[in-house]
């Protein structure tokens, strides 16, 4: 693999979406880590169950595999989708790294490439910001795509949150932050919690029977999702233990909007 250029940012993006606001009441949340198996005929049985039973609103991959190979790299029939790579092999045109999807047309996106990279590979990671119209508001709702730094310094893990830290703490209007954290030790859980509670965020909440379905290393999960601007609707929170396409768990739940 070849390393992004941390002082570029890379984008690609479809328009396709359905609706131009978001002019519902509640959203609800798809969150996964898919272990770069979109290709794999397995995980798009596995995704489109998913999006069967739960149809979601708006979508968080991480580890998405982009490539000219795939007819559509995005299997969601009337979604736009913004894809921010880490990681790029120019030679078999094969990208990696985040995809959010949404029914409603994104206003904006930023992605952010860590200034640390993980060893073996040398890459960094990549975090992505996408704006959305709320109807009958001024305010946007940004929903941030995150995938943590993995095997380096709690202090260069804090550096990734910082980057976005520095964009959220300008936004008055509603928040999704949801992704892959890496949050194997108590360092970092304390360090994401540290920067959630100055950004007055509130985290989803699992049922012991669900929160048990989570990635965890070390009985600490490794995947999130936080909020403001909404309150989580009870009952809707759901881990999917049961779809083995990937070593993380879909996690899905549903917001209603303030």
């Amino acid at each position: 693999m070849f390393r992004l250029n941390t002082a570029e940012q890379v984008l690609i993006e479809n328009h396709q979406f359905s609706r131009m606001v978001i002019d519902q009441a509640s959203l609800r949340i798809l969150n996964w880590n898919i272990a770069k198996n979109n290709h794999r005929h397995e995980w798009l049985q596995d995704f489109s169950k998913l999006v069967e039973w739960y149809p979601p609103d708006l979508i968080f991959l991480q580890e998405f595999r982009f490539d000219s190979t795939l007819k559509k790299p995005f299997y969601c029939d009337a979604m736009s989708w913004q894809f921010a790579p880490n990681m790029s092999n120019p030679y078999t045109d094969q990208h990696f790294g985040v995809l959010t999807a949404s029914k409603v047309k994104h206003q904006s996106g930023k992605s952010f490439l860590t200034h640390a990279c993980e060893p073996f590979l040398n890459t960094p990671k990549v975090s992505l910001i996408t704006e959305y119209s709320l109807a009958g508001s001024k305010q946007t709702l940004l929903a941030v795509n995150i995938h943590g730094i993995n095997f380096v310094s709690t202090r260069k893990f804090q550096s990734q949150l910082q980057q976005l830290e520095a964009q959220l703490t300008i936004h008055p209007g509603p928040i999704i932050l949801s992704g892959d954290f890496n949050t194997w030790n108590e360092y970092r859980m304390k360090v994401l919690q540290t920067m959630v509670r100055r950004l007055d965020l509130r985290q989803v909440t699992f049922s012991s029977a669900h929160y048990k379905n989570l990635k965890q290393f070390f009985d600490y999960p490794l995947d999130h999702i936080f909020y403001r601007g909404f309150t989580q609707c009870l009952g809707s929170e759901i881990v999917l233990g049961e779809l083995s396409s990937s070593d993380h768990s879909p996690l899905v739940v549903e917001l209603m909007l303030h």
